[in-house]
């Protein structure tokens, strides 16, 4: 059973020429268009990733707002954080981004704004599905040969990027992050994050040895920053001898550290630092994060006598939940902070500068800070799956009757006393299946593992 795309709070990603076209591409641009025009909406962002496909669905995109009267003002190659923070700090209407994320460069996709800096609610995509699926012929009517000339050279790129620069500098200790000189590796995949990191980093007064800078869309390696992805800034960060390497994915939101030796940080680590960053800052609070994120967190809040509150996986419903419980942080495991007094989306040029500015407060390595924190295992895998999801589910509840805690609020989850846990859910992104688990030790792991996989050949 094939699994179609579908748009969900995460965007919309396909394979080019078979799930996504420019007339696939102009007819959600057209709902999401006359869905804001309900609201009085005149004028909207958009900016895309480095992916070659991009000017065609920016094509598509500006064919629709011109049926609809709807001007448009383009920011060109730029990071997703960098969109959403422009949405909301000028005024727009709404915003597109055209990106397919950490999806392989085959892919490419979309994600709508609203004109308060987040992504559409799911209320506001069933409502966008319906008008898409409304549109008479007439509507849908789609010009191919429209002009992309002028589009593509008339863009904003320089004037939008120094504002989100600007956002993150009055946020740190410039000062401080500069008299420590830093050597920064810096793996941006030829995509959004590489220009304006590099802008960043200058600001802070790092010397800078970046590798993947050309914006051509031709990723040097697979785009989701996983370790297995990343031997290249991994030699790249020993070396230059750099303090610090960073990797982004294609449009800039996820973010994973190496340290000073060249080893790769598990993208968990991310969120961490960035966390003990703002608590170091004297902004102790509770946070939020997803079910399928590490147990790091719990043990560092701990300290704190703080509170970690878990949410369906999916940015915006870790970000809700951040109002939800006035928190100063929270994010993801995969790499992506949200610091709201910043920007309220996942943003991996503000996770570079918080881990630049711990580095300099403790005046420590990455690897001594990391030897700080508690230790865990975790394997993330993710497998074709075609059966119904419940009844495996009820399947699992037999086999793990053993656990403490069962959780089904996204997919199912279970917890032991020992600190193990094994989340099982649908990918939101692609006809896929994650299983993810964690633990202190391996063979524990792959004990859950071999349990799971063998429910699923059942």
């Amino acid at each position: 059973m094939e699994v179609k795309p579908k748009l969900t709070i995460s965007g919309f990603r396909g394979i080019w020429d078979k799930d996504l076209n420019e007339k696939i591409a102009f007819g959600y641009a057209l709902a999401f268009v006359k869905m804001i025009k309900k609201s009085g909406a005149k004028k909207i962002l958009v900016g895309r990733d480095a992916r070659k496909t991009g000017p065609q669905i920016l094509r598509a995109i500006k064919n629709a707002l011109e049926k609809e009267s709807i001007e448009m003002d383009y920011a060109g190659i730029i990071p997703t954080p960098s969109i959403l923070l422009l949405v909301k700090k000028l005024s727009y209407d709404g915003g597109i981004i055209i990106t397919a994320s950490h999806n392989p460069k085959n892919y490419n996709g979309f994600k709508f704004v609203a004109k308060d800096g987040l992504f559409i609610e799911q209320d506001k995509i069933n409502e966008l599905e319906e008008i898409r699926k409304s549109l008479n012929k007439d509507e849908n009517k789609y010009q191919e040969n429209f002009d992309l000339k002028n589009i593509e050279s008339d863009n904003k790129n320089e004037e939008f990027k120094k504002i989100h620069i600007e956002e993150i500098l009055k946020n740190i200790d410039v000062n401080l992050i500069k008299s420590k000189k830093f050597k920064v590796a810096l793996d941006s995949i030829n995509s959004a994050g590489s220009i304006i990191t590099q802008e960043l980093l200058k600001e802070l007064g790092c010397e800078i040895y970046a590798i993947n800078t050309e914006q051509t869309g031709e990723f040097s390696h697979e785009p989701e920053p996983l370790v297995r992805n990343l031997d290249q800034i991994s030699k790249a960060t020993r070396e230059s001898n750099s303090d610090v390497g960073f990797a982004q994915d294609p449009d800039a939101d996820r973010l994973v550290i190496v340290n000073e030796k060249g080893e790769i940080l598990s993208e968990e680590y991310t969120l961490v630092f960035a966390t003990l960053n703002v608590f170091s800052r004297n902004e102790y609070t509770d946070i939020a994060i997803n079910m399928s994120s590490s147990r790091m967190c719990e043990d560092v809040l701990n300290r704190y006598g703080k509170k970690v509150f878990r949410t369906k996986v999916g940015e915006l419903n870790v970000v809700n939940k951040i109002f939800e419980i006035n928190a100063n942080i929270g994010g993801e495991g995969n790499g992506g902070i949200i610091y709201p007094k910043i920007n309220k989306t996942r943003d991996s040029l503000v996770g570079i500068a918080f881990i630049l500015e711990l580095l300099a407060k403790e005046n420590k390595k990455v690897s001594e800070i990391v030897n700080e924190i508690p230790k865990y295992i975790m394997k993330k895998e993710k497998i074709t799956f075609e059966k119904d999801f419940q009844i495996l589910s009820e399947k699992l509840k037999e086999k793990f009757k053993d656990a403490n805690f069962v959780d089904t609020l996204d997919g199912i989850r279970f917890d032991w006393d020992d600190f193990s846990w094994i989340h099982i859910r649908r990918s939101n992104t692609e006809p896929k299946m994650w299983i993810i688990s964690e633990a202190k030790e391996q063979e524990r792991i792959d004990k859950l593992f071999k349990i799971v996989k063998s429910v699923i050949l059942e």
